[in-house]
């Protein structure tokens, strides 16, 4: 659940109401007379089945993407300037309070990794900032 000084939702403490009142809730009342291995078993059926259309969206999203990376390779590249300027870039991210940057050695760390890493900054602060500059 939470601490005492975490500020929570309202609808968090609405779902940690909910729950404790299922929590609560005997067996029986639940059940409704019905068989608890049957209930299960519609439960497990339905979330097999969920599961199975989670993974087939995923896999269609991820053949997409490879689709459009393969139309057009650079479109995907975040930056297309020097390794040396990566290098510098990532040295003063560094010192981003919103991140963490392990102690890497930026200098001892091939250029694959520079890109990836640079990459993955540029997608994250992306992700961290809505369009309008409001933080998420």
């Amino acid at each position: 659940m939470s601490s005492p000084t975490e500020k929570l939702e309202p609808f968090d403490v609405l779902l940690d109401a909910y729950l404790d009142e299922l929590m609560a809730t005997p067996d029986d009342e639940i059940l409704d007379g019905d068989d608890p291995a049957l209930v299960r078993a519609a439960g497990m059926k339905m979330l097999e089945s969920a599961t199975a259309k989670a993974g087939k969206l995923r896999l269609a999203a991820a053949r997409e993407r490879m689709a459009a990376q393969r139309k057009n390779p650079k479109e995907g590249l975040l930056f297309s300037g020097s390794i040396e300027e990566a290098r510098a870039f990532l040295r003063t991210a560094s010192n981003d309070p919103r991140f963490t940057l392990a102690a890497r050695g930026l200098d001892e760390m091939s250029d694959d990794d520079i890109r990836r890493l640079y990459q993955q900054y540029i997608q994250l602060t992306r992700e961290k900032t809505k369009p309008d500059g409001e933080r998420e």
